[in-house]
């Protein structure tokens, strides 16, 4: 069983990593699951990898970046959240965000 992440060592990645994304979700969740069946699409086109968290464990992450739903998407570039998604739409739709995200 993978270890949980601490809030902290989150926030200590966003600003370690150049680039970090983590999925958000919510236990029992029905979107949250479809949403990260289209994640784990595209991440494994473009072989990158997401920290996956259950944000009912991290009420400091919501209330810092005021995260308004689960799903949730957040994009960090160099310490920043540069974009935070919470409706997946598609898989097309993720792979255009993502390619934004990683050419930026």
């Amino acid at each position: 069983m993978k270890e949980i992440i601490s809030t902290a060592d989150l926030l200590k990645n966003t600003q370690d990593k150049d680039s970090y994304i983590i999925f958000g979700y919510a236990t029992m969740c029905k979107t949250c699951e479809i949403s990260e069946s289209m994640l784990k699409v595209v991440t494994e086109m473009k072989d990158i990898s997401y920290e996956r968290i259950n944000l009912n464990y991290h009420k400091d992450l919501i209330d810092k970046y005021h995260i308004r739903s689960a799903p949730a998407l957040l994009l960090f570039k160099n310490g920043q959240l540069v974009n935070a998604l919470y409706a997946f739409h598609s898989v097309p739709y993720l792979n255009e965000v993502l390619d934004e995200f990683l050419v930026d």
